[in-house]
């Protein structure tokens, strides 16, 4: 197998076509194709099945997509450190949008001054999405919360956090999940989303059964609880950023419930010149003490 042959079947399968991977790779759909077939012909296997017109990925595309994205991070860690110890190329950052939205944008301003020839891509997604995408080599860092112990991964703190209860501005102070009522609605992001699922820990101290109402975005979060729609646990900092916080009332929880630490965490196999670049901003505007951490 050729690397160049590896990028051609990624960009298929990343973008589901043959014409609109030309179009990305700035090559004729032939050469694509003709690419796709060597490479078929070389592992004797059917990667991706023909429908009409469309191009679906196989079990064994899928099988060989995993290998793909980890061989060709691993090729561009080795160019980059062997032939250029400057940080460059691509550096892709996850974050929850908590912290992408209360903390992130210093760092990026940050970094892109220290290191303009590094082109960044951003992407928002909850905690769980996140370690999975770090996993997989789909992210090269990521910002997460509570993130269990993983020999794979670099785990490092580096802001924290102090979380409250949001609710309408009706409701008086809470101090226990029982003075919501029998049927409290609880409004946050997936269920692979860290504050969430602190804030459903919490809930279940009580003897209500809580309904859940998934939102994708913590302004979106806000005003549905500024309307009185239900409760949510964010980022205190957050609240500084929101426009319309003389609606709400902030609930103080327990300290395990209410205190939280980012993490930077990068797979220990990814230690790119653009990737340690990154944690050494995030370091520097860390509100935590990372004097003794490499």
């Amino acid at each position: 197998m050729e690397l160049s042959d590896l990028k051609v079947f990624l960009t298929v399968a990343e973008q589901g076509g043959i014409s609109r991977a030309a179009n990305v790779l700035h090559r004729v759909p032939s050469n694509i194709t003709a690419r796709i077939q060597k490479l078929e012909s070389e592992l004797n296997q059917e990667l991706f099945i023909r429908e009409k017109n469309r191009l679906k990925i196989s079990a064994s595309g899928e099988q060989l997509l995993d290998y793909a994205k980890r061989i060709l991070s691993l090729a561009n860690q080795a160019l980059e450190e062997l032939n250029n110890e400057a940080p460059s190329g691509l550096l892709k950052v996850g974050c929850m949008e908590a912290v992408a939205a209360s903390r992130l944008s210093p760092v990026l301003v940050d970094y892109h001054k220290l290191h303009p020839e590094v082109e960044l891509e951003i992407m928002t997604s909850p905690t769980g999405l996140l370690i999975e995408q770090v996993l997989a080599g789909e992210q090269d860092l990521a910002l997460v919360a509570d993130p269990a112990e993983d020999d794979r991964l670099a785990s490092y703190p580096v802001f924290q956090e102090r979380l409250v209860m949001v609710s309408g501005a009706a409701l008086a102070e809470v101090s226990h999940p029982d003075q919501l009522g029998t049927n409290p609605t609880m409004l946050g992001f997936s269920s692979q989303c860290a504050y969430r699922n602190r804030l459903n820990q919490w809930l279940q101290q009580g003897k209500g059964l809580a309904k859940v109402l998934e939102i994708n975005s913590y302004h979106t979060l806000l005003n549905c609880v500024t309307a009185g729609m239900g409760v949510g646990l964010v980022p205190e900092k957050l609240l500084e950023l929101y426009p319309f916080k003389e609606g709400l009332n902030t609930h103080q929880l327990p300290e395990d419930i209410s205190h939280s630490v980012t993490h930077a965490i990068w797979r220990k196999d990814n230690q790119r010149p653009s990737v340690q670049a990154f944690y050494a901003v995030l370091k520097a505007a860390s509100n935590l003490n990372l004097s003794n951490q490499s």
